[in-house]
């Protein structure tokens, strides 16, 4: 019974809510870009503050250390909403914050000085219910993010906020305006227990998701090209060797026509630019679950899972169309840029590496024949067929459009075999 003892669950709970504070500040330390920690170690500093002031407030009542720590409490608890809003959006809603912190801890201080301390304390239990409940509602809004550890999170704010709405309606059953002494009741204490829990699992919990993210941001940093935000050469691969090998696919590459001149008559700032141009028309073009890449330099390239040849050639032609009718001013001049694409739909191979390598042929006779065109290379039938003409491909888009589509692939069968070695050395 003695471990029950209230004031020793007041001191185990201000151990406890030092502890956290302490692993925060420090985990902020370590590592500085994620603020959101400072955000929690300096909620946790106020439930401190507030507990040691609660504890003197306990042994000898005493309105101003009332004050102090209810108003305490309140302001590390709008730190914790805070935080949420930060997790959520990135940004930290200083303004917000200081609003609610104000409103809430004028409406607990005012009945105290007027002497009616009773009313302080069924205001102050309401005030931390909906702040704690508004936490919960906060995280609960990006639960997609970590659906069990949210969800387990966002449950606890709110059982702790319902913990105080208990000891609210205590209050409130027994109408007590003016009390001049400190509230002692069963909601009391099962308001005590609840927070100790909260506090070590909240905690624990909170510093869990913020490693999980740190962990994905690493991930996705490792997987990103950082001029274009589209995936790399590795993460590229890596993606597309997990898909099934029953799915049907189609390899788009692409590689910007001159693009050494743009760089040499321009300037890289302006080269860069129209990489990063072409990136997001790219983005724009593929579907959700497809995979776009910069595989390194001027070279791109698009993974289309489930997907027609006739939706890959439509995908294809109409990036080409967007980048060539771009235009970029360098020093007063306009200039423009085209594309060179060449396609390759799953058929007689067998591994991704012919996938590619055959979709770079292709794209080896759309730069041999000109540029700024799409090539097709989906079987050497098919590349038979386009070279004669006797056997068209029939698609729902216009004559000027299909004219890009049909090219002499032959001499890409021829030049396969030499450029195939240096391909599978890149991937």
């Amino acid at each position: 019974m003695i471990l029950l003892d209230y004031n020793s669950l007041l001191m185990a709970l201000s151990f406890c809510s030092a502890g956290v504070a302490l692993t925060f500040f420090v985990s902020w330390f370590v590592s500085q870009t994620d603020r959101v920690l400072m955000t929690w170690a300096l909620g946790s500093a106020f439930l401190v503050v507030s507990i040691l002031t609660y504890s003197n407030f306990i042994s000898r009542y005493s309105p101003v250390m009332g004050i102090v720590s209810f108003s305490a409490l309140e302001v590390g608890l709008v730190f914790f909403l805070s935080a949420a809003c930060q997790f959520r959006t990135g940004v930290l809603p200083f303004m917000q914050m200081v609003a609610v912190a104000l409103v809430a801890s004028i409406a607990t201080t005012a009945p105290m000085v007027l002497g009616y301390d009773g009313v302080c304390y069924i205001v102050f239990n309401f005030a931390a219910m909906l702040i704690l409940c508004a936490t919960g509602w906060e995280y609960w809004r990006c639960r997609a993010e970590s659906p069990l550890l949210i969800t387990t999170l966002s449950t606890l704010y709110v059982v702790g906020g319902l913990s105080f709405g208990l000891c609210a309606f205590a209050l409130l059953q027994r109408q007590e305006l003016v009390m001049n002494r400190v509230p002692d009741d069963w909601a009391e204490n099962f308001n005590l227990i609840v927070c100790l829990v909260d506090t070590a699992a909240i905690g624990a919990l909170s510093l869990g998701l913020n490693q999980i993210r740190v962990t994905r941001r690493h991930k996705r940093d490792a997987e990103t090209d950082s001029l274009t935000g589209l995936f790399n050469r590795r993460a590229f691969f890596d993606r597309a060797s997990d898909l099934p090998t029953s799915t049907t696919i189609v390899a788009i590459v692409f590689d910007i026509d001159h693009f050494k001149q743009v760089n040499d008559i321009h300037g890289h700032q302006f080269g860069d630019m129209v990489l990063q141009t072409f990136a997001s028309i790219l983005s724009e073009a593929v579907r959700d679950g497809d995979f776009a890449a910069r595989l390194g330099g001027e070279e791109f390239a698009v993974l289309l899972p489930d997907a027609t040849l006739k939706t890959s050639l439509i995908v294809a032609e109409r990036v080409r169309k967007k980048f060539a009718e771009r235009r970029f001013l360098s020093d007063d001049k306009l200039f423009s840029s085209s594309v060179s694409v060449g396609i390759s739909k799953v058929g007689d191979h067998k591994t991704l590496n012919d996938l590619i390598v055959q979709a770079d042929a292709a794209l080896y006779v759309a730069k041999r024949s000109g540029r700024n065109r799409v090539i097709l290379f989906s079987s050497p039938e098919s590349v038979r067929r386009q070279k004669e003409g006797a056997s068209p491909i029939e698609l729902d888009i216009s004559k000027g459009d299909q004219a890009n589509l049909f090219g002499s692939v032959a001499e890409a069968a021829r030049q396969q075999s030499q450029r195939k070695g240096r391909l599978t050395r890149r991937i």
